[in-house]
């Protein structure tokens, strides 16, 4: 949809922070997009005083389908190509729809905003600045209880603990996976499953290996018949996806060796929408093989990540990779890992 925006507008799609080929440069027509683009009731014209105007039922529906273009574009791109655009709609979103729609129409943006607002704090926690990342996601979830949608409320309580666990809040992220379970109403079982897996992650950081184990056969018998990438709350969470994690519990909790054979199970089956993912468990399995004192296959493993790396400018593989540089320690002097060391460091 940005695309359509951007065509009937005569812009590039890099500019309405859509991928292109100047990824940092998403700002430098923005002026004349937002100023254009308010004739479609998209984006706000230009500020003067504040007009309350009434909330066209249909815009539910086109920022809806502006998310999931955005989705897309960030698993396969990176997070520096959606950021500026979300920034923008939840501009919209506060500043206008909020305040002038009531009734079920005001549940409608509600849930909206808190959509938007989730996939904020995806971006964000990519980008290397989890802070804002958690805020975006306690805006999400202040949004998603006002509108009583207890899916996404369990959604969002679940990503709370992934973030938890990524600042390695073992007890935090234990906590709120917990509570994401205990969510009342019809919650997916790919959101349950998705729960159970940073219920694992929060066991395996504390070193509870049969309560990793359970949480992540739970996570598998519960994501049974559901082979297939969605476009659903949880989609994402196929039997690969739950492999991967299976692998990162493995190797906090000091099997490298049964970490390696489970990411390459994991890796051959990705899905080819996940590039971002497959970098991330690319650099984690490199971390893998140094544990497993095989610096040449981690080197390798790692140049690979690097790669997508540089396709998605994510922070978070570069974090993973700069572990695997720190577990090649023991061979730091060898051709292969000087390289792999100076190009991570080059980040």
């Amino acid at each position: 949809m940005l695309a359509l925006v951007a065509d009937r507008l005569g812009m590039a799609p890099c500019d309405v922070g859509l991928a292109g080929d100047a990824p940092h440069h998403a700002d430098v027509n923005r002026r004349g997009f937002l100023g254009a683009a308010a004739g479609l009731g998209i984006l706000p014209a230009p500020a003067k005083a504040p007009v309350r105007r009434p909330v066209n039922p249909a815009v539910i529906g086109q920022l809806r389908q502006l998310r999931t273009s955005l989705v897309q574009s960030d698993s396969l791109y990176g997070p520096h190509y959606a950021i500026s655009a979300v920034r923008d709609h939840l501009a919209v979103i506060e500043e206008q729809l909020l305040p002038a729609a009531d009734g079920s129409l005001r549940r409608q943006v509600l849930e909206t905003a808190s959509e938007w607002a989730e996939f904020a704090g995806w971006l964000y926690e990519d980008l290397g600045r989890p802070e804002q990342g958690l805020w975006w996601s306690d805006r999400a979830m202040e949004w998603a209880q006002e509108a009583g949608d207890s899916v996404r409320q369990a959604f969002i309580l679940m990503r709370k603990a992934q973030q938890s666990v990524g600042m390695m809040q073992q007890q935090r992220a234990l906590g709120l996976a917990g509570a994401a379970l205990r969510v009342r109403g019809d919650v997916p079982a790919r959101i349950r499953a998705s729960a159970h897996l940073q219920e694992a992650h929060g066991h395996a950081l504390a070193g509870h290996e049969t309560a990793a184990v359970g949480a992540l056969d739970t996570a598998r018998e519960l994501i049974e018949g559901h082979e297939a990438v969605s476009d659903d709350l949880g989609g994402y969470c196929v039997p690969s996806y739950v492999e991967a994690q299976r692998a990162t519990c493995c190797l906090r909790l000091g099997k490298p060796a049964e970490a390696v054979t489970i990411y390459q199970r994991a890796l051959d089956q990705w899905p080819a929408l996940y590039q971002r993912e497959r970098g991330l468990h690319l650099a984690r399995l490199a971390t893998a093989h140094a544990a497993d004192r095989s610096p040449d296959a981690a080197c390798a493993t790692a140049m690979k990540a690097l790669e997508i790396s540089g396709e998605t400018e994510s922070r978070r593989i570069t974090a993973e990779l700069r572990r695997a540089v720190t577990g090649l320690a023991p061979w730091r002097r060898t051709p292969m890992v000087r390289e792999l060391a100076e190009a991570v460091a080059a980040v």
